[in-house]
């Protein structure tokens, strides 16, 4: 279940954090605090945004203080799950992990440092996200191209929820907007399905974690549009999961009160 609280204004560094129903400075420790009540906590990151990037690594820091913490990423693919717990477990160095994982093209300055945090302490890491090339195959013929497809079917959710008419409507106008303008209504639809497979993936790995690891709080980093508004992968994982209690943190450039219980907003 989604319960929404507060929102909260507070300087950190070149950031401030936001706390969306009562618009008061609560400082990084009281969100700590606040956040006990969740089960999953969804930081929704600009992928470009070193704001959103420094705020990672201190909220993780801020958690593993009180609570026992398992780490999610958008950012690593369910095939390659082998070679982060090789590289957390010690069994294979930097360079071997990295030329097997698939590493975003930012990961030394941005993610590296959460990888990096999780082996030190021993935070569990999962790789959420359904291959890219699969969401891509969807992306261009469809969503019955899964059926053709010689793969492991435990790299990507079976259980898919395209039905959300507001996140239907979002993708949308964001693909038409930003992304790809003039794209015909089928190419946008299987965009639509792609879009919801990644979520759906996420969400299931989030739920399969939170079976695998008992007592912990899951902290997921992914891209904003997957959780904002509590759409997406939240929503996916709403379907699946609904005894769970979430939290949504985004990155904004301004407050909205209705994005997420708690906002981070470039303080500069």
């Amino acid at each position: 279940m989604i319960k929404l609280t507060l929102i909260f204004l507070v300087m950190m560094g070149n950031f401030k954090i936001v706390k969306t129903a009562v618009m008061r400075e609560i400082p990084l420790d009281t969100l700590i605090m606040e956040l006990a009540e969740y089960d999953v906590i969804f930081f929704g990151e600009k992928h470009d945004s070193p704001v959103s990037h420094k705020f990672e690594l201190e909220l993780l820091k801020g958690l593993l203080a009180k609570y026992k913490v398992v780490l999610s990423l958008e950012m690593f693919e369910r095939d390659v799950q082998k070679w982060i717990d090789e590289y957390l477990q010690g069994n294979i160095n930097e360079e071997e992990f990295l030329s097997k994982s698939r590493p975003w093209p930012n990961y030394k300055s941005d993610y590296r440092p959460l990888i990096e945090y999780a082996k030190v302490n021993h935070i569990p890491v999962v790789a959420s996200n359904i291959p890219r090339w699969i969401a891509n195959k969807v992306a261009k013929n469809g969503i019955d191209v899964l059926d053709t497809l010689n793969v492991d079917k435990n790299w990507f959710s079976k259980k898919i929820f395209p039905d959300n008419q507001e996140y239907r409507k979002r993708f949308y106008e964001t693909m038409a907007h930003i992304h790809m303008p003039g794209m015909k209504k089928e190419s946008m639809e299987n965009f639509y399905w792609a879009q919801c497979l990644k979520d759906a993936t996420m969400a299931e790995s989030i739920a399969m974690a939170r079976n695998e690891y008992k007592d912990v709080k899951i902290i997921h980093m992914v891209g904003s549009f997957h959780c904002d508004y509590h759409l997406g992968t939240v929503y996916h994982l709403l379907k699946i999961s609904p005894e769970l209690k979430m939290c949504v943190i985004t990155t904004a450039s301004k407050a909205k009160k209705e994005i997420g219980e708690y906002l981070v907003i470039d303080a500069e």
